[in-house]
């Protein structure tokens, strides 16, 4: 097994969301907004993982999931929160979980 791959906490609830190659705008911005899940599975979320090029490059503790807005990203969700600078998760890889899977979104023990 790899050393630098994710090992998630059974404890921990996760909602992974792979924000792309290139950062369009600030990583928290691109990570909190207009995904398509499930709200109430969401909410449920201890942790959201911000995954650029299989490795997690941010995490955060959402505080809220909603619906958003914006009408142009209708029925897709959002959310607000912290971000949790001196997280274990940070640099670890997340390639094994998500194996061939197009959806950018992954939960983990949700």
């Amino acid at each position: 097994m790899n050393t630098n791959e994710l090992i998630p906490k059974a404890e921990d609830k996760i909602v992974c969301v792979k924000v792309g190659k290139i950062k369009r705008e600030n990583l928290y911005e691109m990570t909190r907004k207009y995904w398509k899940v499930k709200l109430e599975r969401a909410s449920r979320a201890t942790h959201v993982l911000a995954v650029v090029e299989g490795k997690v490059e941010a995490v955060y503790s959402p505080k809220q999931w909603f619906y958003t807005k914006d009408p142009k990203h209708a029925g897709r969700c959002e959310f607000v929160g912290e971000l949790n600078l001196d997280n274990d998760y940070i640099g670890k890889s997340v390639t094994g979980l998500y194996g061939r899977s197009a959806n950018p979104v992954k939960y983990i023990n949700l």
